[in-house]
């Protein structure tokens, strides 16, 4: 059943990045020629409308070329020789999911220390090390992953590969970057307790996942974190970092045969063995809901209402994510058009349905000020049992289509994007002609599917 939070909204914000987001860069001139690089991605890619060039130019434009090492690693390419530049993402199931009970937000400091110094190089000369080369090595968490993120020009990514291993294979986990790991994080927690949208998040998070691993913060909590050892660091990437559990995905100035050398010597040295930790237990949906409000003293209030969903490999996903679409999913969405166009009670407002291992979560979230609350509230709860209880109309089911199709190409028009696009295709296993078949999926669904999804979730 769907669970409704409601917390006090203030104006802090704040943003996360494990590692490197401590230190300027050094302003040498590799980390000057990647700036221009990256400035200059928008004019190599093309603009929309249309298909980008990149995209234009292939016969199966999405398509990666796969292969499995020797040591059990699944590896997704996608060549592009138009700059000179790779973007790699790896994905380890190691994610906060897997934090120990009492220690929540392992994960997170164990991929904040990942660039924290490696092999004879400490923090500092490591971090040097990555500046004078213009090389981005990076690591955070999802709930399901650790994820590891290289950017590199292609002149030195012989070293940006050297650099990877070192912090794959030779990490230090020095006491003096664990400290900071922990203060970081301890300050951004702290920094979180202010801003009610994140608050209200991480308690409907905590109900519709009672009792399960996604149940508390990617980021981990105060007590969590204060409980955390270096011999914890080291045991969690022992046990979360092996090759039969790592997706590599690749985009970029690179072909297969260089990426298979490269990669050869990193990815040899992890442990070739499963991981010891299980498969996540399914996530189920509450039988009957319920509605908390905790009072902040401030002037406008946040809405969060959710339920467990499903995860990518069930038969509504494609249902449900049109569904989510008309629900929620942007300016001509019912709850958009309802709640900010016609009433102005939000800046905005949105339903987002996030599939995860175990089952993800389907949100609904918008802010208002208090007076507001019981109106825009109520609706919510209308459109949502409007969708459920009646039908869409045809012209409404295209448009959900025709948006949602649309912009398919907009979500894949850089390197970063595909790698990070095949990363997460690799790792939930969706399989290789997914971005090929996602468009016509899309255009398959029907209005009896999407009234069966709405009776199912809403």
């Amino acid at each position: 059943m769907w669970r409704l939070i409601m917390f006090t909204q203030t104006t802090w914000s704040a943003s996360s990045c494990a590692g490197s987001a401590l230190r300027p860069a050094c302003p040498c001139r590799p980390r000057w020629l990647l700036g221009v690089a990256l400035l200059l991605l928008p004019f190599w890619f093309g603009v929309w409308p249309g298909v980008s060039p990149l995209l234009a130019a292939e016969s199966h434009p999405f398509r990666a070329q796969e292969f499995v090492t020797a040591h059990g690693v699944r590896v997704y390419l996608v060549e592009n020789h138009r700059n000179p530049m790779v973007e790699m993402r790896l994905w380890f199931r190691a994610g906060s999911a897997y934090d120990p009970p009492g220690k929540e937000g392992l994960a997170n400091i164990t991929a904040w220390l990942f660039n924290e110094g490696a092999g004879d190089m400490d923090a500092d000369a490591f971090h040097e090390h990555l500046d004078y080369f213009g090389i981005h090595l990076n690591a955070d968490t999802t709930r399901d992953a650790l994820t590891i993120s290289l950017t590199t020009l292609t002149s030195y990514l012989d070293e940006a590969c050297a650099a990877l291993g070192q912090a794959l294979l030779r990490p230090r986990f020095d006491p003096d970057a664990l400290a900071r790991a922990v203060a970081d994080r301890k300050a951004k927690l702290i920094k979180e307790k202010e801003k009610a949208s994140i608050q209200a998040g991480h308690l409907l998070n905590a109900l519709i996942f009672a009792n399960h691993p996604y149940g508390h913060p990617t980021h981990g909590t105060l007590e969590g974190i204060d409980r955390i050892t270096l011999e914890d660091v080291r045991r969690f990437r022992a046990d979360g970092l092996h090759s039969p559990e790592l997706v590599v995905a690749v985009a970029g100035d690179i072909d297969q045969p260089k990426l298979r050398e490269l990669l050869e010597r990193p990815l040899s040295g992890l442990d070739a063995q499963p991981s010891p930790w299980p498969a996540l237990p399914q996530a189920v949906a509450a039988p009957v809901g319920r509605m908390e409000h905790r009072h902040l003293d401030v002037t406008q209030s946040s809405i969060r209402l959710g339920r467990v969903a499903i995860n990518r490999h069930d038969p509504d996903y494609y249902p449900l994510t049109v569904l989510d679409h008309i629900l929620g999913g942007g300016s001509t969405s019912r709850l958009f058009q309802q709640i900010r166009d016609k009433k102005g009670l939000s800046y905005g407002v949105s339903s987002t349905f996030s599939p995860l291992a175990a089952s993800g979560p389907m949100v609904v979230a918008l802010d208002t000020k208090n007076t507001s609350v019981p109106e825009a509230l109520a609706l919510a709860r209308a459109e949502m049992t409007r969708l459920a209880d009646a039908d869409v109309d045809e012209a409404e089911l295209a448009d959900a289509i025709a948006n949602l199709t649309g912009t398919f190409a907009l979500h894949l028009d850089g390197l970063d994007k595909l790698a990070s696009t095949w990363a997460t295709i690799g790792f939930y296993r969706r399989g290789s002609d997914y971005l090929e078949k996602w468009p016509e999926r899309i255009r398959a669904v029907t209005r009896e599917d999407v009234r069966r999804v709405a009776k199912r979730f809403l």
